[in-house]
């Protein structure tokens, strides 16, 4: 672990700001890239990128106060507004970029759920970058355990423990190629969207078996019943939207047009 990763002319740089800088840099490549489905320029695709940003932090840490709303109670309130290295929800920085990136494509007249399509396979590559300065940083530790691969991966002991983090970083990872590999489909626009959602939710499901988190039984935590929550819900839509989606030709099918 190296939560502060070097100084930089009397400036702290730590590794999960890093990382999360760089899982932003590396989205907004990767998005220009594919952007000429939607038809964007990568200035417009940098606007996108400031604005799910600041969506996503604002929802990430709103989320994050509200589960340790105990811990916030006692310390002064300026606290809330600190974000030094980590204290992120993950849950609510999607649903704040979601919304933000959704208030964006209004704004530009641009499809939305074409828009979702093509930002959901760098949600999953971002998303893994930042799991490593996770890691580095000593945060999203994992339960106690005896396994070869165990390491000290908390900030808080020197104990060997699940390096969920890793196993996070790993699945999103994972995700990624599968939806880069899709990223051409042919179902309805939002399909992709759809189906990172689900993913994620059966990732972040089975990464928590490994994590002390709060439960709500002692089989099942909240972490896991929102999981559960992002899988029953975007598994149904992609069912319902199938049903009810027809194809249009060729020659004007905006997904058929899609990059190979």
């Amino acid at each position: 672990m190296k939560s502060e990763l070097f100084n930089f002319f009397g400036l702290s740089v730590h590794a999960y700001g890093l990382m999360l800088a760089i899982a932003f840099l590396v989205a907004i490549f990767g998005i220009s890239r594919n952007a000429r489905r939607c038809d964007l320029t990568t200035d417009t695709i940098i606007d996108l990128a400031t604005w799910i940003l600041i969506g996503a932090v604002l929802g990430a840490r709103m989320i994050y106060v509200l589960t340790e709303i105990r811990f916030f109670m006692t310390r002064p309130w300026w606290e809330v507004l600190m974000i030094n290295s980590g204290g992120l929800a993950f849950h609510g920085g999607l649903l704040g970029g979601f919304i933000s990136g959704l208030w964006f494509a209004k704004l530009k007249k641009i499809h939305p759920w074409e828009l979702a399509d093509l930002v959901a396979p760098f949600i999953a590559l971002g998303y893994s970058i930042v799991r490593l300065g996770c890691f580095l940083n000593g945060c999203c530790y994992g339960k106690v355990s005896t396994l070869p691969w165990a390491t000290v991966c908390s900030s808080h002991d020197t104990l060997l423990r699940h390096p969920t983090q890793i196993y996070s970083m790993l699945g999103s990872l994972l995700i990624f190629f599968v939806l880069y590999q899709l990223r051409n489909h042919r179902q309805f626009a939002g399909f992709l969207f759809a189906l990172y959602i689900g993913l994620y939710g059966m990732m972040r499901f089975v990464v928590e078996i490994f994590r002390e988190s709060p439960m709500v039984f002692p089989w099942l935590s909240i972490a896991q019943s929102a999981c559960l929550g992002m899988v029953v819900v975007s598994f149904s839509i992609i069912v319902i939207a199938k049903r009810s989606y027809q194809p249009k030709e060729a020659s004007t099918d905006a997904v058929s047009e899609l990059p190979s």
